[in-house]
């Protein structure tokens, strides 16, 4: 009996342990302790610490986070945004065209969209929310996949 309990312990102590291991791997800072309570209880550090992202990125994964329910203050989630932002930022790629931001008419410019596709674009983004990635804009009604995935170098989100 007593093995088997130590069986089950061993396992449970390795994972109450694990995010105080990680703590080393992430630099210092004000919301170096909201990662390891919040980010680190469902995400391996090794994926974290291979991130690169945008502050707007950030900003947008750590929204999605809150609204499957991880418990987490807004100035918490603001703090952890800025942190990864410093430690694991990304400077946006103004070489492409950011189909989140774009108008019609930047569109039309940019990755050779018609306007009436340009406008089905920003109108499905308006309704549905932002892109992740080029084929999420495969779905439109009104827009030739064949240009969107001929552009899609051109694109950044």
């Amino acid at each position: 009996m007593a093995t088997r309990s130590l069986h089950l312990l061993i396992p449970l102590l390795a994972l109450l342990a694990f995010p105080a291991f990680a703590q080393k791997d992430f630099p210092d800072g004000p919301a170096k302790e909201y990662v390891n309570q919040i980010c680190l209880q469902c995400h391996q550090p090794a994926m974290l610490l291979a991130q690169r992202r945008t502050e707007s990125d950030w900003r947008k994964t750590i929204a999605r986070m809150a609204t499957k329910g991880v418990p987490g203050t807004p100035e918490q989630f603001d703090a952890i945004a800025a942190y990864m932002t410093k430690n694991f930022g990304k400077a946006e790629d103004t070489s492409k065209l950011n189909v989140n931001k774009a108008t019609a008419d930047e569109l039309v410019k940019g990755i050779g969209l018609t306007p009436d596709e340009a406008q089905a674009l920003v109108a499905f983004r308006n309704k549905h929310g932002e892109f992740r990635e080029w084929g999420d804009m495969l779905v439109i009604y009104g827009v030739d996949g064949l240009k969107i995935e001929a552009a899609k170098d051109k694109m950044t989100f």
